[in-house]
């Protein structure tokens, strides 16, 4: 997962006998379901869709339980005047695009809104990962002068449910043979020890220009990478909420790293 907010688990992952490839969530869900990848950190939304063809991987996932920072709507007007409007929406995730398709039916009671793609020129954008983190933090204003009203969608998931929010969690496809999945189980496992005592390292050597390593630091430490018995319990409701739904999936767009760049 190409963003700031997983990379505790990559630090100590051996790459003698583990491939590494960076894909975003939604790419990441399509690689496996194809079966061109073996384990990652899958959106839930994509966990959910796809059920008994995987399995997760110890309790390991992204979770917050609050404001997650990066995973933001900026627009034009007040959610509340979006009615008939439209929202371009990052090819990247298909979890926060399920999530925002929750509020806006079941918190902002905002109907009629088309999604667009990432580029279209909208009255509102969804960004997430390190690039909302570039817009936010960015020193020219830009995204906040053209799109003054922010919502942490993390933040109103909360609102609407008192729940935390899973953005992702470790899983690994269901028909590899169970010693691989144990030992895959351990080794990240062991990876995730080392990162979560490195935190401050990993922010001193991360580069993000618009942040200083003292935020990247409090970013990172923001989020839940354990799941427990609340993280849980609100992916089952984020399941129920998003039945109550017309079924909907993102497309698949095409990636490569330098987008992040």
């Amino acid at each position: 997962m190409p963003y700031l907010n997983s990379v505790v688990f990559y630090t100590a992952l051996q790459q003698d006998d583990i491939q590494l490839i960076s894909l975003p969530p939604r790419n990441m869900a399509h690689a496996m379901s194809v079966g061109k990848l073996d384990a990652g950190p899958l959106p839930i939304a994509e966990v959910l869709r796809m059920k008994d063809k995987l399995t997760p991987i110890g309790n390991l996932g992204v979770a917050t339980n609050g404001r997650a920072r990066s995973v933001l709507l900026f627009s034009k007007v007040s959610v509340q005047n979006l009615t008939s409007h439209t929202i371009a929406v990052t090819s990247h995730t298909s979890t926060s695009i399920q999530l925002l398709r929750i509020l806006l039916d079941q918190l902002w009671k905002v109907p009629d809104i088309k999604l667009e793609k990432p580029d279209a020129d909208a009255d509102a954008k969804l960004i997430i990962g390190d690039s909302a983190l570039r817009a936010i933090h960015s020193p020219s204003l830009e995204y906040t002068r053209v799109y003054p009203y922010i919502y942490d969608l993390s933040l109103e998931w909360q609102r609407l449910t008192g729940k935390p929010f899973v953005f992702a969690r470790w899983v690994a496809r269901a028909d590899l043979d169970i010693s691989i999945i144990q030992e895959l189980t351990c080794k990240l496992d062991n990876a995730y020890q080392h990162g979560k005592t490195r935190i401050t390292q990993i922010a001193n050597s991360k580069h993000i220009p618009e942040m200083t390593a003292q935020q990247i630091e409090a970013y990172i430490r923001g989020f839940t990478y354990q799941l427990a018995q609340p993280e849980l319990e609100a992916i089952q409701e984020f399941k129920s909420r998003l039945a109550s739904l017309p079924e909907w999936l993102p497309p698949v767009m095409p990636y490569s790293p330098q987008q992040e760049k």
